[in-house]
């Protein structure tokens, strides 16, 4: 290999990193709740939570909170469910939720950026199991 081959080698490498460094960054995720009716504690962190992306569960339950999960990606790239469902789970921990139902997603873009946004509603069971 030549010096000018190894340059351009090493160039194209750092373009490259640069970037996807610059892809990366370019990404943001906001989340919020809003508690209906009585506000319940917190579960642990690592507390389970049910994901009903159809259909409803079969045991009894209130409706503990409204949750909405924002992401936004620039460079045309694009969000999907499982990117969101983290942050979907969090809220609902915070909430004192089980579960998750009647789940809303809606795409969008503003030119390179590319916006997703789930709503949910957060479940807790009345019970006791």
């Amino acid at each position: 290999m030549t010096t000018r081959q190894g340059c351009h080698r090493i160039a194209r490498s750092t373009l490259l990193g640069v970037l996807l460094g610059a892809l990366a960054a370019c990404a943001t995720t906001d989340a919020r709740h809003d508690f209906i009716g009585e506000a319940y504690a917190s579960r642990p962190a690592d507390a389970p939570v049910e994901v009903f992306r159809e259909g409803l569960p079969t045991r009894p339950y209130v409706k503990t909170a409204r949750l909405d999960v924002h992401l936004e990606k620039s460079g045309w790239v694009t969000s999907k469910f499982e990117d969101a469902l983290p942050e979907l789970k969090k809220q609902a921990r915070q909430t004192g939720s089980d579960a998750i139902i009647e789940i809303t997603e809606k795409q969008s873009h503003y030119l390179e950026t590319m916006m997703y946004h789930v709503t949910a509603y957060g479940i807790r069971y009345t019970d006791a199991r």
